[in-house]
């Protein structure tokens, strides 16, 4: 599955092109805050990723079967008019194209969106295979043993787009996944993080990472 995650500075722009979005599997995720995380240490957590991560407050995630149906949509002129919605409103602070990876299916709210800990990340490996591969193997094996969790979804960044949604180099987004832990809400994040299983999961993300920033949203279907 292809996957294009815009993040924006506010919500105009989706409120005026909302009826524009085009043939997709969309979502809408209102950021709720930011939270601080000991998935990696106090030195890699003040490590930049990206510019203005605080200011995120709205996700827009659209999902295609392949590139080649992303292509089609984007070359359509309903997708177009939703750009110029985003390019009107001054909202868009970055963008990223990704290979989505399932290893936890969505269930109850989640398949809607419903609540999720939404985390941008930076990698720590010199190679973006070997991250990929850490990251698609031994670490959602351990996120795989959370107990309450209600899918779990990985994007694998394969382009990074500026402000002005033209393409951007890797040092100005240092972006290499975006992941989504599902729940029903706050309160079973908390007990799952507060449970044992969590503790490897957090080791490995300090060995995996070399920064995240990571949002509490709240996600519907577009339409």
């Amino acid at each position: 599955m292809s996957t294009h995650i815009l993040c924006l500075a506010g919500d105009a722009a989706v409120h005026a092109a909302l009826p524009r979005l085009p043939d997709a599997q969309a979502h809408i995720y209102r950021v709720l805050r930011h939270i601080p995380t000991d998935s990696v240490t106090e030195d890699q957590a003040r490590r930049p990723i990206v510019p203005d991560a605080e200011r995120i407050h709205t996700i827009v995630e659209s999902s295609f079967a392949d590139p080649a149906a992303q292509a089609r949509a984007q070359a359509g002129a309903q997708w177009r008019a939703f750009m110029a919605a985003v390019e009107e409103s001054g909202e868009r602070l970055y963008a990223f194209d990704a290979c989505s990876n399932v290893p936890i299916a969505p269930v109850h709210g989640a398949i809607e969106g419903g609540f999720r800990r939404w985390m941008l990340l930076r990698r720590a490996a010199a190679r973006p295979d070997a991250f990929r591969d850490a990251w698609f193997g031994r670490h959602a094996d351990l996120v795989k043993q959370l107990p309450r969790v209600d899918g779990y979804v990985q994007n694998l960044v394969t382009a990074r787009f500026g402000a002005d949604g033209q393409p951007a180099e890797y040092d100005s987004l240092q972006v290499d996944g975006i992941a989504e832990v599902c729940f029903a809400g706050e309160r079973a994040m908390l007990e799952s993080y507060s449970t044992d299983a969590r503790l490897p999961l957090r080791d490995d993300g300090r060995a995996l990472l070399a920064g995240i920033v990571t949002l509490l949203v709240q996600g519907t279907r577009a339409s």
